[in-house]
């Protein structure tokens, strides 16, 4: 059995928006970045549909600054953390880690 109920997902909060052209930039923005292939409405939360566990730089990065630009809690974000981003991803002097990861110790 496959389909979309099956991929991998992410739940954001939903965003307070200023004005129409505010919203519609924050989802044309979020849907236009790789890897997502579906953005649904769930009560104050979207479910964000990706295709795959694993997201690219380009479209991490996308997802911090989207989170960052629109004021979302960044914890989910730790979840996309491997062994190929996490010399930049995890680094202690980016502007999301504590955010992301948590202050340090």
């Amino acid at each position: 059995m496959g389909g979309i109920e099956h991929m991998p997902h992410l739940m954001v909060a939903s965003p307070t928006f200023y004005s129409s052209k505010d919203e519609a930039s924050f989802f044309a923005w979020l849907q236009s970045i790789s890897g997502i292939t579906q953005v649904v409405g769930t009560g104050r939360e979207l479910r964000v549909t990706l295709r795959s566990p694993r997201v690219g730089e380009e479209a991490l990065r996308d997802l911090l600054a989207l989170h960052w630009r629109y004021q979302l809690p960044m914890r989910a974000l730790a979840a996309f953390l491997s062994s190929t981003n996490e010399r930049w991803f995890a680094a202690p002097d980016a502007y999301w880690h504590d955010a992301v990861f948590g202050a340090a110790a």
